[in-house]
C-alpha cells in the first residue's frame, strides 16, 4: 500500500531483509521505504521492485518525488508525490550509486556507494552533479578515502545551505571530505580522525551556521567550521549509528542504527533525546527523507 506524501512525513529506507541470518557481504532483500505521518505512525510501504538494499534517500524540492538509492540491484527508484512508483530512473547510469542529496534549485548530486566490480582501466565516476528537469547529468572528480574497509566510495553526503560546498565521506573512514561544487574542486578535508581513533566518519549534517554534525558509529560529533570537535555526544548502544539527517525545522535531527533497527530524534544543540521508534527490524534501516 502507498499514500501520498504530506509535510512533516517521514520515509525510512528500510529494505524488507530477513534479519536471522545476515550475512553482510550478501546482504539483500526487497526493495522497501517505510513511510510514517509526522507522529511516527505507520501510514504504508513504498516497494520498488528491485532486490537489493535501499541505502540513500532524497526528495525532489520542484517535483516532490523521491528518489531511492539502492547499490546492490544498481539502481535509482523514483516515486510520485503520490506514493507510485514510476520506476528506475533513466538520468542516472546502473552502478552502485547509495546516495543522493538535493540542492535547493532541484540539482542534486549522487555518489557511488562502493568500488565494487570497478574495472581499474574505466573506473566509474564516484560523484555525479545533475537536473532530473533539465534531464542533465555531469561526472565530478571528487576524491575518496576508502572507508573502514578500503572499498567505499561517498557514502554519506549533505549540502551547505547556500548549496555550494558537498560534505561528504567514505563509510567508516577517517576523513570529512568537502568538494566546491561550483568551482568543481577538491577543498581541504574539515575534519580528519588519526589512525587509532576508534571513531569512524559515517552520516554529516551541516547547520545553518557552518557547524556540521557527524555520526560516528557510537556518538555524535558537532564540528566547528575550522574544524574543531566541540562536542561530542555518546549514544546507546554505542555501535550502528551511521545515518544523521537535520530536521526541517533545523533544531533536531534524526539518527538511526542500521545494525539495530532504531531511530531517534536528538536536540541539535543539547543532544538530548526528543523520541525513539524501533522498526522491528535490524540490518535494514539507513537513509531518511522529511517531507517539507
Amino acid at each position: 500500500m502507498s499514500t501520498s506524501f504530506e509535510p512533516g512525513d517521514l520515509l525510512l529506507a528500510a529494505t524488507d531483509v530477513d534479519d536471522r541470518n545476515v550475512d553482510l557481504r550478501n546482504h539483500a532483500g526487497a526493495g522497501r521505504i517505510l513511510h510514517l505521518d509526522r507522529e511516527w505512525r505507520l501510514k504504508g510501504e513504498l516497494r520498488t521492485g528491485q532486490t537489493g538494499l535501499v541505502v540513500g534517500l532524497g526528495l525532489d524540492p520542484l517535483s516532490g518525488s523521491l528518489y531511492a538509492c539502492d547499490p546492490g540491484s544498481q539502481t535509482v527508484t523514483e516515486f510520485l508525490r503520490d506514493g507510485r512508483c514510476r520506476g528506475v530512473s533513466s538520468l542516472l547510469p546502473r552502478a552502485r550509486i547509495g546516495s543522493i542529496v538535493f540542492r535547493a534549485d532541484g540539482s542534486f548530486l549522487a555518489g557511488l556507494h562502493s568500488k565494487i566490480g570497478e574495472k581499474p582501466d574505466a573506473p566509474t565516476p564516484r560523484l555525479y552533479f545533475g537536473s532530473f528537469a533539465d534531464n542533465r547529468l555531469e561526472p565530478l572528480a571528487a576524491e575518496i578515502d576508502g572507508g573502514k574497509f578500503g572499498f567505499h566510495c561517498i557514502t554519506h553526503m549533505c549540502v551547505s545551505h547556500d548549496g555550494g560546498i558537498l560534505y561528504y565521506v567514505s563509510e567508516g573512514g577517517r576523513r570529512l571530505m568537502r568538494y566546491d561544487i561550483l568551482a568543481r574542486q577538491q577543498l581541504p578535508d574539515l575534519l580528519t580522525f588519526a589512525k587509532d581513533d576508534p571513531r569512524g566518519t559515517l552520516g554529516p549534517a551541516v547547520l545553518a551556521d557552518g557547524r556540521v554534525l557527524m555520526a560516528t558509529g557510537g556518538a555524535v560529533v558537532t564540528v566547528s567550521p575550522d574544524g574543531r570537535v566541540l562536542k561530542e555526544v555518546v549514544v546507546e548502544p554505542t555501535r550502528g549509528w551511521s545515518r544523521l539527517t537535520l530536521a526541517l525545522g533545523g533544531r533536531s535531527y534524526y539518527l538511526s542504527n542500521f545494525l539495530e533497527g532504531l531511530l531517534e530524534e536528538r536536540d541539535v544543540e543539547s543532544g538530548a533525546l526528543l523520541r525513539s521508534h524501533n522498526i522491528q527490524r535490524k540490518f535494514s534501516l539507513s537513509g531518511l527523507a522529511e517531507v517539507p
